[in-house]
């Protein structure tokens, strides 16, 4: 329910989703879904390679997918949060980047609070065609 008044941090988080989502076939937009980057992320990285115009070999697409594993993004100080900690923001023993896999939040959800985002989902983002891989 924070999450739908706004109570949240990075919210309200329709209206950036919608604004990239109009811009999506613009030459100088590339969106993607987080469901399609956990089911391949090798694709993932080579599409943003080519995206930027930047050819990639193999072995460059493997060591850029170790550098950005889940496991060591979560080490990385520089994207991890971890000072989220020191003021009280998160407990100590969670992590800001959590599991790494598509879907997690519904881990924390019972049935009727899934309901309810999935109803928040279709009020905010209906007629827009957007299609979360994982929802839809």
């Amino acid at each position: 329910q924070n999450f739908i008044f706004l109570a949240v941090d990075w919210t309200p988080y329709e209206g950036h989703i919608k604004e990239a989502w109009e811009k999506r076939h613009h030459p100088n937009m590339l969106f993607l879904f987080y469901e399609d980057l956990c089911k391949d992320f090798p694709a993932a990285v080579r599409r943003v390679a080519k995206f930027l115009n930047k050819p990639l070999t193999d072995d460059q697409v493997t060591r850029l997918c170790d550098h950005l594993h889940i496991d060591n993004f979560r080490k990385n100080k520089s994207v991890n949060l971890e000072m989220l900690k020191d003021i009280g923001y998160i407990n100590k023993n969670d992590h800001f980047i959590r599991k790494g896999k598509a879907g997690g939040w519904r881990e924390h959800f019972d049935e009727e609070m899934t309901q309810q985002a999935e109803r928040w989902m279709k009020d905010n983002l209906g007629g827009t065609g957007i299609h979360f891989p994982e929802i839809n």
